[in-house]
């Protein structure tokens, strides 16, 4: 047991340095997702094989399982061999992201004048006294949103600094798990 914990530790300390190492360089663990969602069809390929396997075992098996299981190894093995595709992916995310952010800061904006409608509306001391704070979040997401759709870049690197300190986060659990003495 102790030797687990041993392992825990040192893949604990590891990962915060991995993090660190994403966070001073994000672009290029950003530039890396195209080529984890690759293993991660083709891991999918496997799992989507394994179950169609198992089901022609039963007599339950449909064509369309395993046309899957080779849609997702093909277009696995082409983003992890091909350069162009990995980069059309993670620009394609990132324009995603971008979109997405937009939309919840518009939706931010929106909630924050119903506040801001509802506490003028009943003359209270605390409903939507704070509405404010929800304008000035929407609006500055608003502009990274922007920002984002102008330069892919700025999201990319937003991602890779967010994977890095989730790693970190990680990676700290992982130490806390295993130095913390187990209730008996």
């Amino acid at each position: 047991m102790k030797f687990v914990k041993i392992c825990s530790v040192v893949i604990g300390i590891l990962m915060i340095v991995t993090g660190l190492y994403c966070i001073f360089n994000p672009g290029i663990t950003y530039l890396s997702i195209g080529y984890a969602i690759g293993i991660s069809m083709i891991l999918d390929a496997f799992g989507r094989f394994y179950a169609w396997w198992q089901l022609k075992k039963e007599g339950q098996a449909d064509g369309w399982m395993l046309v899957g299981s080779i849609l997702s190894a093909v277009f696995g093995i082409i983003l992890i061999t091909d350069a162009a595709a990995q980069l059309s992916v993670d620009v394609f995310i990132a324009y995603m992201a971008a979109a997405w952010i937009l939309i919840h800061a518009v939706i931010t904006v929106i909630r924050a004048l119903n506040a801001r409608k509802l506490h003028k509306t009943l003359e209270t001391r605390f409903v939507g006294k704070h509405w404010w704070l929800g304008m000035v979040i929407g609006i500055l997401m608003c502009i990274f949103a922007i920002l984002s759709l102008m330069n892919p870049g700025v999201i990319m690197a937003s991602i890779g600094i967010f994977i890095g300190l989730g790693v970190i986060t990680a990676g700290a659990n992982m130490i806390m798990l295993a130095t913390t003495p187990a209730n008996k």
